[in-house]
């Protein structure tokens, strides 16, 4: 890790009240930079302040990534005025799902869709003026594995992470005269509560997590993060060695992984 890239910088981390998010913001407090840490969750982004706070080195901005696209410019307005500067983002939150598509309300489709996709744009087009602003800027994009591929009862959800994958990499051709360096992060599963938190066809949350899943840890998926950003990646895929392996399989032999998916179902 190139650990001096993250030196006197401005980071602003969306979705860091637990999990990646937290954990990454957690990581990047022992950097001399600056933190905004953001989430609907208030009081665990204050628990996370006082407990890592640096002098005056983190800022606590609370945020909905559901909300109107007027609410999410002003917000990224508020991040770049703390400090009058902004070197990267960390787009982390987000929302699943554990539902079959016929079940599913639309509503419910449509506000994974603006959590994952729609929130993260509006932010990007929010900031851009600023990170190019900054001698060394970046967008730390936290996809998944399905932004790659889907698996039954994840079609919100895969479709909100291809399409934020796409989107990215467009932007990133867009961005290359300007320096600003769009990493694309695909983790497979993860210890965190994204799937307690996923929605049911109803738009409920699922309440517990999946059974059997297992995963990496959110100090190896932030190490591996921070490695990925702080060389320059455009795209890299962390967990374990299977999920890893689905990536190339869905590539290379495509029929094959549409059986082995199916066999999940």
């Amino acid at each position: 890790m190139k650990e001096s890239r993250f030196n006197q910088k401005v980071y602003w981390v969306v979705g860091a009240s637990s999990g990646i998010g937290k954990q990454l913001a957690i990581s990047l407090s022992q950097f001399p930079c600056k933190l905004i840490i953001s989430a609907r969750n208030e009081s665990a982004l204050i628990d996370l302040q006082n407990e890592y706070q640096k002098e005056d080195s983190i800022t606590v901005l609370p945020m909905d990534l559901s909300a109107s696209q007027k609410e999410l410019t002003d917000i990224s307005h508020q991040a770049y005025q703390i400090h009058q500067q902004l070197d990267g983002i960390f787009l982390v939150g987000g929302i699943s799902q554990r539902a079959s598509f016929e079940e599913m309300a639309l509503s419910t489709f449509e506000k994974i869709m603006q959590v994952n996709f729609w929130g993260a744009l509006h932010i990007t087009k929010a900031v851009l003026p600023y990170l190019k602003k900054s001698d060394d800027p970046m967008i730390v994009c936290i996809n998944s594995v399905q932004g790659k591929m889907g698996i039954p009862d994840r079609t919100a959800y895969a479709a909100s992470k291809h399409a934020l994958l796409g989107f990215m990499d467009s932007l990133r051709a867009e961005l290359h005269p300007f320096g600003i360096q769009i990493t694309n992060i695909l983790p497979g599963y993860v210890k965190t509560d994204l799937a307690k938190n996923a929605l049911q066809a109803d738009g409920s949350q699922q309440g517990q997590l999946d059974e059997g899943k297992g995963g990496i840890t959110v100090e190896k998926a932030a190490l591996d993060i921070l490695h990925y950003a702080s060389i320059g990646k455009s795209e890299a895929v962390i967990g374990r060695p299977r999920e890893q392996a689905a990536v190339y399989i869905k590539r290379f032999f495509p029929k094959l992984l549409e059986k082995l998916v199916r066999k999940k179902s």
